[in-house]
């Protein structure tokens, strides 16, 4: 149930697992069949270092903090794996802070977070893009298996892969959207355990600030089922983490800062 009564914007949709809110008008290029989703060049790393250890992480602290009174719930859970890598799934919801949260989340481990290739489509920024764990999704089969390649070295390296099973954003949605299985093939794949972490949305005490504060709420570890076959657990998995993020979110009184409403 809703505590609030007159959202800030109203927004029509038709179809909750396909449509797209994010209008960031990003003309989308293709990713070429070469590129490098690992790079090992020292002068790389080294930049790549810098930028992400000691510029991005303490910035996105403080904006995190200033800008959504961020805080998360149950980040003691990850440690049941931080002897190995492993996925955490993420409702889809801000722009901004699905891009930034991640970081702080999985501290001291990077994340990489798998992307849509127009995270790597906006001009002069795309290695900068790169170096702060981005892993655009293929478009082409040719760049299919250094994609699953990639993935499968940062579970190695004992890195953590976020996933927003969702696909689409859609701005301070305070429910679950369906989304499918596709996003289970991996750690199903490498028997990596998962994590869910849900992003709930509250109104402030301060009446003056409209923008909802954030709390995060993180559950599992859940693994794959290795006792059924390889379609079978990925759609197990699938509804495992769909209903830890959906009863997160039946668990806390909804903000709808924007309201959504389905047109038919």
């Amino acid at each position: 149930m809703s505590n609030n009564k007159i959202p800030k914007k109203v927004i029509y949709y038709f179809d909750d697992l396909n449509d797209d809110f994010a209008q960031n008008n990003i003309i989308t290029k293709k990713l070429s069949d070469n590129y490098k989703y690992i790079h090992k060049n020292p002068i790389w790393l080294c930049v790549e270092f810098f930028l992400y250890e000691l510029i991005a992480r303490p910035l996105v602290t403080v904006f995190t903090k200033l800008f959504y009174c961020q805080k998360f719930i149950g980040k003691e859970k990850l440690k049941e794996a931080r002897k190995s890598g492993y996925f955490v799934y993420i409702n889809h919801t801000n722009a901004l802070l699905d891009s930034f949260c991640p970081t702080m989340l999985t501290y001291p481990k990077k994340d990489f977070i798998i992307c849509h290739p127009d995270a790597l489509s906006i001009p002069c920024i795309k290695n900068i893009v790169t170096m702060f764990g981005a892993i655009p999704t293929f478009t082409s089969l040719k760049g299919y298996k250094k994609f699953s390649n990639a993935i499968e070295q940062r579970i190695k390296e004992k890195q953590t892969i976020i996933i927003y099973p969702e696909a689409h954003i859609w701005p301070y949605y305070t429910d679950i959207r369906p989304f499918k299985d596709i996003s289970m093939e991996y750690p199903v794949q490498l028997n990596a355990p998962c994590f869910t972490m849900t992003n709930i949305y509250e109104k402030r005490k301060c009446k003056f600030i409209k923008r909802p504060k954030v709390t995060s709420y993180i559950n599992g570890p859940f693994y794959p089922d290795k006792a059924i076959d390889a379609r079978k657990a990925r759609m197990k998995l699938r509804d495992e983490i769909y209903s830890s993020m959906k009863n997160e979110v039946e668990s806390h009184p909804k903000y709808e800062y924007f309201k959504y409403v389905k047109n038919d």
